[in-house]
């Protein structure tokens, strides 16, 4: 049997349960790590804003760790709130929820207006569209308003937040960041790439040297196999020659 026919016999034997056994038992198992994986991605049917109304508008905003906050007004019926809020949530989940990829910095909300008992909250904001961003420190949302000639208050209008990307821009601009949308995919991927940690390259280094040798164990034992079994045909035949020679020459003697 030629070494190609061993090495082809090998790749066939491998996945065997025979063999499964005999490489666990021995020194050179193969033992392959497992990397872990992130699983799983965020979907925009999970409202990652936070609904306030009049009720709970003053004791979220003076609870949250965040410093600044961003107030969406709109009515549920609005068609235009509808479209807008998939770009809404886009930058909600950077900055809210436990999986946050930059907690503690911006609350995002909204608080609709249609219904009848934020009515005052809405009026107390001067709320002349939908939708209708407001942004500020949260301590400047509690037990206050805005109207659109008072100069000196915090809170600000958005005015050119109409996509997802825009309203993150305005944002960046209002607190020197550079944030990004793929923020989120980027940690998702610094988490799942954990082979690029020297421990997992060691690792993964150990199972090459585990595989290589277990390979080379299973090739020795088949040559080692092929030439026992050569062996053995040979002192068959032998056997069997020298049968065949006491046979003729007891065949002569008579």
């Amino acid at each position: 049997m030629s070494w190609i026919a061993v090495i082809l016999l090998f790749v066939n034997l491998v996945p065997l349960s025979s063999h499964r056994a005999t490489v666990s038992s021995s020194s050179s198992a193969v033992r392959l790590r497992s990397i872990p994986r992130a699983s799983g991605t965020h979907g925009l049917a999970v409202d990652y804003a936070v609904v306030l109304n009049a009720t709970n508008f003053d004791a979220v905003l003076g609870g949250t760790p965040a410093t600044y906050a961003v107030v969406e007004f709109y009515a549920h019926w609005c068609p235009a709130c509808r479209n807008y809020k998939p770009q809404y949530e886009k930058v909600a989940r950077l900055f809210n929820g436990p999986d946050a990829v930059h907690p503690g910095m911006v609350l995002m909300t909204r608080v609709d207006c249609a219904l009848k008992t934020n009515n005052n909250l809405c009026d107390k904001f001067s709320v002349s569209h939908y939708p209708m961003l407001f942004w500020g420190p949260c301590s400047e949302f509690i037990a206050a308003g805005w109207e659109p000639k008072q100069e000196k208050s915090k809170i600000r209008v958005i005015d050119d937040g109409r996509t997802a990307e825009r309203l993150l821009n305005w944002i960046n601009k209002r607190i020197g960041s550079t944030y990004c949308l793929d923020d989120e995919q980027n940690k998702k991927e610094h988490l799942s790439s954990s082979i690029s940690d020297p421990e997992q390259i060691a690792g993964a280094a150990d199972d090459v040297e585990e595989a290589t040798a277990t390979a080379f164990n299973i090739i020795l034992e088949h040559k080692a196999m092929e030439a026992a079994a050569a062996a053995k045909v040979e002192a068959e035949d032998k056997q069997q020659v020298e049968a065949w020679l006491q046979k003729e020459v007891a065949a002569v003697e008579e």
